[in-house]
């Protein structure tokens, strides 16, 4: 698998009109994918790289990105978990 780093940061709108990190990641191979972030995620990618702007997250591992996503989509399998039992 390729290595990529984080080369751009932006604010975007969600389809609920939410703002959105949107993470601009850059392969080896020049490949470059963009990567949305909801409120939850973007907070917990900033915590993990200790940073406090968005610019500070430039050259980030994008690994930090796949950790923040698994997260933010946890949060939900853990709630549905404790309205069960």
């Amino acid at each position: 698998m390729s290595e990529a780093v984080i080369t751009n940061v932006r604010l975007g709108a969600a389809h609920d009109g939410d703002a959105e990190l949107v993470v601009t990641l850059m392969f080896e191979n020049g490949g470059v994918s963009e990567v949305r972030l909801d409120h939850f995620a973007a907070n917990h990618l900033m915590e993990a790289c200790a940073v406090t702007h968005p610019e500070a997250l430039l050259g980030q591992d994008w690994r930090r990105v796949r950790d923040a996503l698994e997260a933010s989509s946890n949060r939900f399998t853990l709630a549905a978990i404790s309205k069960q039992g």
